[in-house]
C-alpha cells in the first residue's frame, strides 16, 4: 500500500461527509489493504450486513411500500367513507324531513278538506232549505194564480151573454138609426131584429135541449 499513491485530497468537505456515509475512512481502508486484521474484521462484518441489507432491501422496500400503499388506501377508505357516510346521514336527515312534512302536510290538507267539507254542507242545506221555500211560495203564488185567473175566466163566461147582449143593443140602435135615416116614412122598423141572449139564458129548456143535441144524446 506504501507503493499506492493517494492522488485525491479525501480531506475536504465532500470527502469527509463520503467516508462519513460510508462508515469507513481512507486510512481504514489502507490500513486493510496492508491485512490489519481489526480493519479487516470490521470491513468483513459491514460487508456482511450489506450482504443482509442487499438481500433483505427488496423485501424491506416493498413491505415498506405496502405499508404505505395500504395506509393511503386505508385513510382513501376512511375518507370516502366519511364522506358518503355524512352525505347518507344528510340524505337521510332530508328524507325524514321529507316525511315529516309531507305528514303534516296530510293532515293540514285533510282538515282543510273537513272544514270544506262542513262548509260546503252547511251551504247546501241552507241552498235546500231556501230551494223548498222557493218552490213553496212559488207553487203557492202559482195556485193563487190559478185560482184567481179561473175565477176569472168563470166570471167572464158568465159575463160573456150581457156584454153580447150590450154589444147587440148597441149594435140594434145604430141599425135602427141608419134605417130610419135611410128610409125616413118609408121605415119599417120591423124588419130590424135584434138578438136577445138573455131572453135565452131564462129559458134553460132551450140551452139543455141544444147541448144534448150538441153531444148526440
Amino acid at each position: 500500500m506504501k507503493h499506492i499513491k493517494t492522488r485525491i485530497r479525501t480531506n475536504t468537505r465532500a470527502g469527509k461527509a463520503a467516508q462519513k456515509v460510508a462508515g469507513v475512512s481512507v486510512a481504514e481502508l489502507q490500513k486493510a489493504l496492508t491485512g490489519d486484521q481489526a480493519t479487516l474484521q470490521k470491513l468483513g462484518s459491514m460487508y456482511r450486513e450489506g450482504q443482509m441489507a442487499a438481500a433483505l432491501m427488496p423485501a424491506i422496500t416493498e413491505t415498506v411500500k405496502t405499508k404505505i400503499k395500504n395506509e393511503s388506501d386505508w385513510n382513501k377508505f376512511l375518507g370516502e367513507l366519511v364522506a358518503s357516510g355524512s352525505k347518507a346521514e344528510v340524505d337521510i336527515q332530508k328524507a325524514k324531513r321529507q316525511a315529516s312534512f309531507a305528514n303534516i302536510k296530510y293532515l293540514d290538507d285533510m282538515d282543510e278538506l273537513r272544514e270544506q267539507f262542513k262548509a260546503s254542507l252547511e251551504m247546501e242545506k241552507g241552498r235546500h232549505s231556501w230551494a223548498i221555500d222557493y218552490n213553496r211560495a212559488r207553487l203557492f203564488a202559482d195556485m193563487v194564480i190559478q185560482d184567481v185567473e179561473g175565477q176569472v175566466r168563470l166570471l167572464e163566461q158568465g159575463s160573456r151573454i150581457q156584454l153580447k147582449q150590450l154589444q147587440e143593443n148597441q149594435n140594434h140602435e145604430l141599425k135602427v138609426a141608419e134605417h130610419l135615416l135611410e128610409y125616413g116614412d118609408n121605415a119599417d122598423l120591423s124588419l130590424i131584429h135584434k138578438r136577445d141572449y138573455q131572453a135565452e139564458v131564462k129559458s134553460p129548456m132551450g140551452i139543455i135541449r141544444r147541448l144534448r143535441n150538441a153531444l148526440g144524446i
